[in-house]
């Protein structure tokens, strides 16, 4: 082991990098730094580290990723972006190698290349994937040949170069599959559109119908919550109420807290004062109003019985069960992706929105029962709403949701006097991905008076009279930052 090795494993011992990558690359590359003496490796993102750690060391391609990943990270790519170029590149380096049979990088040449993107190999590939390795090929070269002769002596180019990936002498303008993957998702875009476009209102209205039904329940469990504490009762009690609208159904509901629960299924003492915060609802049965047979009962029943809120596969997950969900979803139109992974389409970003808690989680783990927190859903719903109000209204994408903020520069309230009476125009300004300066989003009275609400839950939660300001921490979307106001939600 190196001096420097053994230097840096001393002193930076606390370091993911470290520990990922230390006998893993070679040193030339581990402990590259920048001319204040700073490791390049601080400036990469931990999960592009870890990502790197798991799907590239090992493979001939290592070392050139791993110069690329420094470079990007360097230059102020987002991580996201870095994450995205790299994980397209892998697995089209893992295919090309696999088909080729190469065993080192001095094996990999143009014309591997070549026959991958004219469509000679591979047959089952799309376009748009034969399209990308040239294109992050050419990002990494690109990059990497700016980086190295501005950050480096002529000596560490030198040495630094047995490193780089071998320069290909053509990009995807040399080729028709780029036309071809544009064209081709374009074609599918406006196809979508057009399909979509037309069951806008029915959208909105089923997304309208199931965030009332949410609403009422919501009503109804805190009555009986009140209820309970009016009359001093002990939980857990029994309570229903009918949701007539459009399901004609009376919803039956035991009100639990935790300290009656665990006293009613594993013996525990209980208290007989609780709290709001530790109630929850188990779901009992749901009934025709018309004939008293069997009804269906919330809307999000199945999402709950089937354990999907949060990351639902993990190394516990039973085959069965695996299965149940894969098949739940494909319904739904979540398909597994090329990789295999799967989907996990209720995993919020945030905490306090749709996940039940530890508590309620565990005890529908342990006790097989249907049980309900009810305020995380509430409020995801909340804001689910408010943006399908937007997306089937004014034709918002998300790059434009995620710059919705509680502010002058972004709500405007106009007035047009050149109608008769004077009409308010609702309007949400916001830069449209691909452009630099607002535009205008005009929206119903009603989305900005829903609003309202949304400022109103935000500062109970907050406990506060302002809505806080919050940092812009969409990795993905990084991009909107400086066009989202700070202020929002």
């Amino acid at each position: 082991m190196s001096t420097g090795v053994q230097f840096l494993l001393e002193e930076t011992q606390v370091k993911t990098w470290v520990s990922l990558l230390h006998n893993k690359i070679p040193e030339e590359l581990l402990l590259l730094c920048d001319p204040n003496g700073d490791y390049y490796w601080d400036k990469v993102d931990e999960k592009n580290i870890k990502y790197f750690a798991r799907q590239c060391v090992g493979h001939p391609w290592a070392n050139p990723f791993a110069l690329a990943l420094m470079c990007l990270s360097d230059r102020n790519l987002t991580p996201q972006s870095i994450m995205n170029i790299t994980s397209v590149l892998n697995a089209r380096f893992r295919d090309l190698f696999n088909h080729f049979k190469l065993t080192s990088m001095e094996d990999f040449l143009p014309s591997h290349v070549e026959q991958y993107v004219t469509g000679q190999i591979l047959s089952g590939h799309s376009d748009r994937q034969r399209q990308s390795i040239l294109t992050g090929y050419n990002t990494f070269m690109f990059n990497l040949k700016k980086w190295l002769g501005t950050k480096f002596s002529e000596e560490k180019q030198v040495s630094l170069s047995a490193f780089m990936l071998p320069n290909i002498p053509y990009d995807n303008r040399d080729f028709s599959a780029r036309t071809r993957a544009i064209t081709n998702a374009k074609t599918k875009r406006k196809e979508d559109t057009s399909a979509v476009t037309p069951l806008l209102p029915e959208i909105r209205a089923e997304g309208h119908l199931r965030w009332n039904q949410v609403c009422r329940l919501r009503e109804a469990y805190r009555k009986a919550i009140m209820t309970a504490k009016e009359q001093n009762l002990e939980l857990p009690i029994d309570f229903y109420y009918d949701e007539s609208e459009y399901v004609n159904e009376r919803w039956h509901f035991k009100l639990w807290d935790i300290s009656s629960f665990d006293y009613v299924h594993e013996g525990k003492n209980r208290y007989r004062v609780f709290k709001d915060e530790d109630c929850f609802m188990e779901f009992i049965k749901a009934e025709k109003l018309d004939d008293g047979t069997e009804g269906d009962g919330p809307w999000f029943l199945d999402i709950l019985r089937l354990r999907l809120l949060g990351q639902w596969s993990t190394e516990y997950t039973t085959e069965e069960h695996r299965e149940r969900v894969e098949n739940y979803l494909n319904q739904w139109g979540y398909e597994i992706g090329e990789d295999g992974k799967t989907n996990a389409p209720f995993l919020p970003r945030n905490p306090g929105l749709l996940m039940q808690g530890f508590n309620v989680t565990r005890k529908q783990r342990l006790s097989n029962k249907l049980l309900i927190n009810i305020e995380p859903i509430y409020v995801a719903c909340m804001f689910a709403r408010f943006a399908l109000d937007i997306i089937t209204s004014s034709g918002a994408r998300i790059n434009e949701l995620l710059q919705i903020s509680y502010d002058k520069d972004c709500c405007v309230v106009t007035v047009d006097k050149s109608v008769s009476p004077p009409r308010k125009n609702y309007i949400f300004r916001l830069t449209p991905k691909g452009r630099e300066e607002p535009e205008n989003y005009y929206l119903p009275e009603e989305v900005f008076k829903f609003m309202t609400e949304i400022l109103k839950m935000l500062k109970e939660s907050y406990k506060t009279e302002t809505v806080p300001e919050v940092q812009y921490d969409v990795d993905s979307r990084r991009h909107c930052e400086n066009a989202a106001p700070s202020e929002g939600y």
